[in-house]
C-alpha cells in the first residue's frame, strides 16, 4: 500500500511560530551587529579629524582652530567661491583631504541650505562632528577649546590640563551642519550633557528655512555617544557621565570633561 504524507495544518502553524520567534530573536542582534560596525567606523572618521587637528596645533604656535572665522556671508568665503564661511572644515581640510570624514553613517539628518545656493553645489558634505565652545566672558557655559566669536581666541594646547581627560569633538546631528557653511556648535556645553537635549534617533526641531524645519540631536549609537579627546583618542560614553547640569547648566562641580582645566577632572 502507498502512503500519502504530508504536514498537517498544526504542523504547519507550529512551523510557522518556530520561525518567527528565530526572526524575532536574531533581527535585534542583526541591527545592533549593523549599528555597532556604523559606530567603529564615526569612531575611525572622529581619530582621523582629531590628527588633523593636532597637526594644525602644530602648524599654529600650538593654538587650537576656530569654530568659524568671520561672519557669515552667502557664497562670498573666499570671494566669488561657493562657500558660506570659513569653518573648521576649511581650517582642517589641508590635512584630512577627504570630505567624507565628516559624516558618521548613522546620521541620516538631511541638511537643507535653504536654496541660497546660487551655485549649484549643494550643501557640500554634511558633518556629524561638533568642537566645544570658549568664549572669555562666559565661563560657566563656554569653558572648551574653540573660539566662535571674533573677540576670543582658542584657547592653547598649554592650558589644557588633562588632555586624556578633556573632550573636545562630540556628535551633533543637525540640518545646519554641513561644509557650505560649517561645522555647527553649541554656545553652551552643558548642551553637550544635558539631559534635556534629545539623544539621537531622536531629535528636537526648530526653525531654519522655515517652520521647524530644522532637526538636532546629539548623535549616538545606542545610546552611547562618540567622544574626541584633546589628546586624539576617541571613547563612547553616555553623555549625561560628562558633566552634571543643572537647570541647562554646568553646576560647578567635579567632574567636568569638557572642562580645559584639570581642577575640574
Amino acid at each position: 500500500m502507498r502512503r500519502n504524507t504530508a504536514f498537517t495544518l498544526i504542523e504547519l502553524l507550529v512551523v510557522i511560530a518556530i520561525i518567527a520567534i528565530l526572526a524575532a530573536i536574531l533581527f535585534p542582534v542583526f541591527a545592533q551587529a549593523r549599528e555597532k560596525a556604523r559606530q567603529t567606523s564615526c569612531i575611525s572618521n572622529q581619530k582621523q579629524l582629531l590628527t588633523s587637528m593636532l597637526m594644525y596645533v602644530q602648524d599654529y604656535d600650538e593654538k587650537f582652530h576656530r569654530i568659524k572665522c568671520g561672519a557669515a556671508s552667502f557664497n562670498s568665503n573666499p570671494p566669488g567661491a561657493p562657500d558660506q564661511m570659513f569653518g573648521s572644515e576649511n581650517a582642517l581640510a589641508p590635512y584630512v583631504k577627504n570630505g567624507g570624514v565628516w559624516k558618521c553613517p548613522s546620521d541620516s539628518i538631511v541638511r537643507d541650505d535653504c536654496g541660497t545656493d546660487r551655485y549649484g553645489t549643494g550643501v557640500g558634505y554634511p558633518i556629524s562632528y561638533s568642537w566645544t565652545h570658549f568664549q572669555a566672558s562666559s565661563p560657566q557655559q563656554c569653558f572648551g577649546l574653540f573660539a566662535y566669536y571674533n573677540a576670543d581666541d582658542s584657547r592653547r594646547q598649554a592650558v589644557v590640563g588633562a588632555p586624556s581627560q578633556t573632550v573636545c569633538m562630540y556628535e551633533l546631528w543637525t540640518t545646519l551642519s554641513y561644509s557650505r557653511y560649517f561645522s555647527y556648535w553649541r554656545w553652551n556645553n552643558a548642551d553637550i550633557a544635558s539631559p534635556s537635549w534629545p539623544t539621537a534617533p531622536n531629535y528636537f526641531t526648530a526653525n531654519w528655512c522655515g517652520t521647524g524645519d530644522a532637526k538636532f540631536s546629539i548623535g549616538a549609537h545606542s545610546g552611547q555617544t562618540n567622544f574626541g579627546f584633546a589628546d586624539g583618542h576617541v571613547k563612547s560614553l553616555q553623555r549625561t557621565s560628562l558633566m552634571r547640569v543643572v537647570s541647562g547648566n554646568w553646576d560647578g562641580s567635579r567632574p567636568n570633561l569638557v572642562h580645559f582645566s584639570e581642577s575640574y577632572k
